[in-house]
């Protein structure tokens, strides 16, 4: 008794069957030319991305951590106080362009009174009312 097989070919053994690949096959050191395309690619990408990355360093405005002008502003200012540190800010506004919270992240703020002078400081420098400011400890 013999048995035939009535299944449909899956899509491997198309392409496996196809004449495109057997042309591909057949042309020399194909390898090769699929690793230099694949290396091309990459270093097109990459240079894309460091591109972009440069220019944004550049502009200087918008730093690492995407501090806009007046943020950048107020950091400078606070790292001109004793014991700070390195700082990074960030003030978020509502929709009528007002002022709703602003962070403070310090090195030097794990000492009590350097964060009681950046607190004081943020709130004289943009007006606003302490109970939007916090002030934390950079790691």
């Amino acid at each position: 008794m013999e048995v035939h097989d009535e299944r449909k070919p899956d899509v491997f053994e198309k392409i496996k069957g196809s004449a495109l690949l057997k042309k591909i096959k057949g042309i020399k050191n194909i390898r090769l030319i699929a690793a230099i395309f694949i290396i091309a690619v990459a270093l097109l990408i990459y240079s894309s991305v460091a591109t972009n990355n440069a220019v944004r360093d550049a502009s200087g405005t918008e730093s690492a951590y995407g501090m806009d002008q007046e943020e950048s502003r107020l950091a400078s200012v606070l790292e001109g106080l004793e014991g700070v540190g390195r700082v990074e800010t960030m003030i978020t506004r509502g929709g009528d362009d007002e002022i709703v919270g602003v962070i403070v992240i310090a090195e030097g703020a794990e000492d009590i009174g350097v964060r009681l002078r950046l607190l004081s400081a943020v709130t004289t420098a943009m007006g606003v009312d302490k109970q939007i400011v916090n002030v934390y400890t950079m790691k």
